[in-house]
């Protein structure tokens, strides 16, 4: 089957430090569009010129990139406002990373966690909403879109509260279907109730409902053909990034996104 359209439409979840070390050049050749992940040490690891040269092939090879910010020990909701600027100062960063590669979209993470800040989430997104007002004002002066990421909430509350608080067109929602699966208690109906409206970013792969397996499409239990006929009949066209973890899976989740994309244009 042809990849052309899905390849064309999605943008494949990567690394940077894999994209540099060993697969930018499978992606030139198969047309692939990244979606650069830099999670981790990565933005204390590589410097300027290494970020510099990638998004130069990249670009000489006409292909477009989307952005995921660092995550893992980013909090900007933390209690510590000097934790919060360290956490907020990152994520600028990625958004200068993303004006160098041409990218219009960063993906970023709330970073809420229900084991940990449940019992404080009244003041916790007090401080959430003030480091993402810095994050936005930084966005929105270097012409790129914010898409906020479902990742632990257990139900839509935290995304509509904060959508609630911040009317800005520079922040959207990135609906995770996985995470949805994986750890959401609300089903993917209420989220598209809910918050549907924001959405500007796909995260697609699938799951069993137990792990976030990031699988291929197709290879779990994932609802997708209920979100692409959702959005299809309200004429939503989103940005799509394919996040399945094995290199083996992209090209069947590629695939499946061609099929859905042929009986749903979105």
């Amino acid at each position: 089957m042809a990849l052309e359209r899905a390849k064309e439409r999605a943008f494949v979840a990567c690394p940077f430090n894999l994209l540099k070390e060993r697969f930018m050049g499978r992606l030139l050749s198969e047309g692939i569009n990244p979606e650069v992940g830099l999670n981790g040490s990565i933005m204390a690891d590589y410097r300027l010129h290494d970020f510099y040269s990638a998004a130069e092939r990249l670009k000489g090879a006409g292909r477009r990139c989307s952005i995921h910010a660092p995550f893992i020990d980013i909090f900007p909701g933390a209690f510590d406002p000097v934790i919060r600027q360290v956490c907020a100062s990152r994520i600028k960063d990625a958004i200068d990373l993303a004006v160098l590669f041409g990218a219009e979209h960063v993906v970023i993470h709330t970073g809420f966690e229900p084991t940990m800040f449940g019992e404080v989430r009244d003041q916790w997104l007090v401080n959430f909403l003030s480091s993402l007002r810095l994050i936005l004002a930084h966005a929105e002066a270097s012409g790129v879109r914010i898409m906020l990421e479902n990742v632990f909430e257990k139900d839509t509350s935290i995304h509509e509260r904060i959508f609630s608080e911040i009317g800005s067109d520079t922040l959207g929602f990135c609906l995770d279907i996985g995470h949805v699966m994986a750890f959401s208690d609300t089903p993917l109906e209420h989220w598209l109730e809910a918050v549907g409206t924001r959405i500007g970013h796909l995260h697609l792969h699938d799951n069993r409902g137990g792990a976030d397996e990031h699988l291929a499409i197709g290879e779990g239990d994932g609802a997708f053909e209920l979100l692409f006929s959702w959005l299809h009949e309200r004429d939503m066209h989103p940005v799509i990034t394919i996040e399945a973890h094995d290199e083996a899976k992209v090209i069947p989740s590629l695939s499946a996104l061609e099929q859905l994309l042929s009986r749903y244009p979105v």
